[in-house]
């Protein structure tokens, strides 16, 4: 088994178990909840909208500075407090900072050659509202001796980014294939050795704005919203970064139909 040394932790563990909101009301007391939100400001200072569009108010003022539109945040909710399909608002405690994620725009074109991109070791994917964001979560490799204090600047090496060609062949009939690829960014790729440097273990999660990528589908298909999405991306089969065609494996990550939002009635 590949042995894959996570050294550098920016995301809460549960951030990669789960991509809808974690609610744990099994026992007496207040419900706790991990999710990703829309960030927003109001009258009750920075606050949170969940992907049912139910805006959270923290009972804690936020003092961190937002740096997206898109957070992930846990919390706990009251006892008292009821959260259903008609809950316009509830006020909710913050068990630690919001963590705001990078926002990455798609490309609406193919995807880039084999050898300027490195492989990931895993990946996961959900759709966030009504086809309103496509929330990513992957884990990739930085640079050697790289440190949570150190991992904003290192992972600028890197971009994640989506791209979509309304006009490929292959995919299955009510299939929105999406293809997710890792690039370097100012790394000297010329050694076939580099990517040796490049083995600290790294999970973030980003977001992309869907509403072009959905638009360019819906127009090549008669107006319908997609029933499967399929994320294609680039697994690599080394503990450490790598460019190497032969040592990644193309993979996919499935969203079927019971996952994404019903807009027959739209």
């Amino acid at each position: 088994m590949k042995k894959f040394k996570l050294s550098v932790w920016v995301m809460a563990l549960v951030s990669m178990l789960g991509f809808t909101s974690c609610l744990d009301s099994a026992d007496p007391g207040p419900t706790s909840f991990g999710m990703y939100a829309k960030v927003s400001s109001g009258m009750y200072g920075i606050t949170f909208i969940d992907a049912a569009g139910t805006t959270l108010i923290p009972t804690q003022m936020v003092t961190s500075t937002p740096t997206s539109s898109m957070a992930l945040i846990y919390g706990t909710i009251a006892e008292d407090e009821v959260m259903n399909t008609e809950t316009n608002s509830i006020e909710v405690t913050l068990v630690q900072d919001p963590i705001y994620l990078r926002e990455m725009t798609s490309q609406l074109t193919t995807a880039p050659a084999e050898d300027k991109t490195v492989g990931l070791y895993d990946m996961r994917c959900s759709v966030w509202g009504e086809y309103e964001y496509f929330v990513i979560e992957s884990l990739y490799y930085l640079k050697k001796g790289t440190t949570q204090e150190s991992s904003t600047t290192a992972r600028n090496e890197f971009r994640l980014n989506v791209y979509y060609d309304s006009n490929e062949t292959g995919a299955a009939s009510g299939t929105l294939k999406l293809h997710l690829r890792c690039e370097p960014v100012g790394i000297d790729m010329s050694s076939e050795e580099w990517g040796k440097e490049y083995n600290v273990g790294y999970s973030e999660a980003i977001y992309v704005r869907a509403d072009q990528v959905i638009a360019q589908y819906r127009a090549k298909n008669g107006g319908e919203y997609p029933k499967r999405i399929e994320v294609e991306y680039e697994k690599s089969s080394l503990a450490y970064a790598t460019s190497d065609s032969k040592m990644k494996l193309s993979q996919s990550y499935i969203i079927e139909n019971d996952y994404l939002s019903n807009m027959s009635e739209e």
